[in-house]
This record gives C-alpha cells, sequence and structure tokens, in this order.
C-alpha cells in the first residue's frame, strides 16, 4: 500500500553550539521520540513558509535566517514524502502557535557535537547528517 503524504520540511534550528530539537508521542513509537523540528506542508504553502510556521508551532521560535540545504524522499517504497531539509539560524523568541490536536512537543537543547547520536527517527538522522557533512 502507498501512503499519499504532503511534502515536508525537517528544520535544524542552531543557536551557538546548541541545536534545538523536540521530544513527542509518535503513534508508532513505544516511546516519545527525540527529532528535529519538523511537519508536512499545507496546501498552497511552500517550504519556506512551513519552516516558519513549524518554527513557531513547535519551539516558539523564529529564525532570522533559513537555508535549503537538500531534500529526500522519506520512505519511497510506501510512501510519497519528498522533504526539504532547512537550517535556520539567528533564532528569537516568538509568539508560539498552537500545536495541531494530536501533538504533545516538549522542546530540547543539546550541544551540537552530540545530537546526532540521540535523535531517534530517520529523517532527523538524514536531515542532520546532510547538514553535519557540508558544514
Amino acid at each position: 500500500m502507498l501512503v499519499q503524504h504532503p511534502e515536508s520540511v525537517a528544520i535544524i534550528p542552531v543557536d551557538g553550539d546548541e541545536v534545538v530539537l523536540v521530544r513527542q508521542t509518535r503513534p508508532g513509537a513505544p516511546e516519545k521520540t527525540l527529532e528535529l523540528p519538523s511537519g508536512k506542508l499545507e496546501p498552497g504553502e511552500t517550504p519556506e513558509e512551513a519552516v516558519t510556521r513549524e518554527l513557531a508551532e513547535e519551539c516558539g521560535l523564529a529564525a532570522r535566517s533559513i537555508r535549503e540545504l537538500a531534500a529526500f524522499w522519506a520512505v519511497p517504497a510506501y510512501s510519497t514524502e519528498y522533504v526539504h531539509v532547512f537550517l535556520a539560524t539567528g533564532l528569537v523568541r516568538a509568539d508560539a502557535a498552537a500545536l495541531d490536536d494530536d501533538e504533545d512537543v516538549e522542546v530540547e537543547r543539546l550541544p551540537v557535537a552530540s545530537a546526532l547520536a540521540e535523535l531517534s527517527d530517520a529523517v532527523s538522522v538524514a536531515a542532520f547528517a546532510i547538514w553535519q557533512l557540508g558544514r
């Protein structure tokens, strides 16, 4: 069965030597996962607009600078999800937008140097590794 999924964004929000991550419940995992902030594009929304919205929703942050680093198919064996990876820097507090009804998000900050080993999902691992390899 092919899962029809909108395009999405994975955001690497870097603040000095820390990266901002989210811990949340996912139905396919037995415990909360630690991930990069991410989310699907709403109809008519650009990836850049989704980055701005998701950072505010999940982290209560805005970025002075966002830059697309890469894009890839998440799991093309069974899903149409295409992920745009963005680096977000110059982070400032923003009014937190409302979370979706099915979200319970806790914001965490980890040192950039150790974050990759702590990430729980494949999209976050791939996106973070792409960024680290390109630095």
